[in-house]
């Protein structure tokens, strides 16, 4: 059976009508936040801290101010957060040995932090914020708060932070950060708010 022209038209735009539909459904979780994300945010920015090997010095690239390496069983790890007005990226990513690695913020007031620890089950980063000494009580405080994240088993979760972490508007903030040998990584996530 011949179909004529017009028909052959219409049931090619029809095909490429529902092909089109099927592809615009199939990426729309695709473009959605994450589950743990407030609706409506937008990513702006993300970072890695990637665990190095014990006792060996980072000598590779930033991978676009995107990553920072911290020796895994880190004890007293140092990265400086700094504001600038310039946007949010890794100006250097080596916090091996003895450096000290460097992450530029921006406009806490208008961000959202979001971190999950990936790789290893056991895996462990604790980073406090502005550490401080009691000398009185001998007490070790984070005076701007601490992320504490250990690596379970399943899917690993985002979970918001508190802003004041990454807030250098001020002055520029210090973070102690402390690993474990199954430390392998941590995700930092910036998603401006709706």
């Amino acid at each position: 059976m011949s179909m004529n022209p017009g028909s052959k038209i219409a049931c090619c735009c029809l095909a490429l009508a529902i092909a089109f539909v099927f592809v615009l459904v199939s990426a729309a979780p695709a473009l959605a936040v994450p589950k743990d994300v407030e609706p409506g945010s937008k990513l702006v920015y993300k970072f890695n801290i990637i665990g190095y090997p014990a006792g060996k010095l980072y000598t590779g690239n930033c991978g676009q101010g995107h990553r920072i390496f911290v020796n895994r069983e880190a004890n007293h790890t140092h990265i400086r957060i700094t504001d600038a007005n310039d946007g949010w990226y890794v100006s250097d990513c080596d916090a091996t040995g003895t450096s000290w690695a460097e992450i530029h913020s921006d406009r806490m007031d208008i961000y959202d932090v979001y971190v999950r620890i990936l790789g290893k089950p056991g895996g462990h980063i604790n980073i406090c914020a502005d550490p401080f000494t009691d000398y009185t009580t001998h007490e070790h405080l984070c005076l701007l708060g601490t992320i504490d994240l250990t690596r379970g088993k399943g899917q690993s979760k985002l979970s918001i932070k508190p802003s004041q972490i990454f807030d250098a508007s001020m002055m520029d903030i210090m973070w102690k950060v402390e690993t474990n040998s199954d430390f392998r990584i941590a995700e930092f996530r910036i998603y401006a708010r709706p």
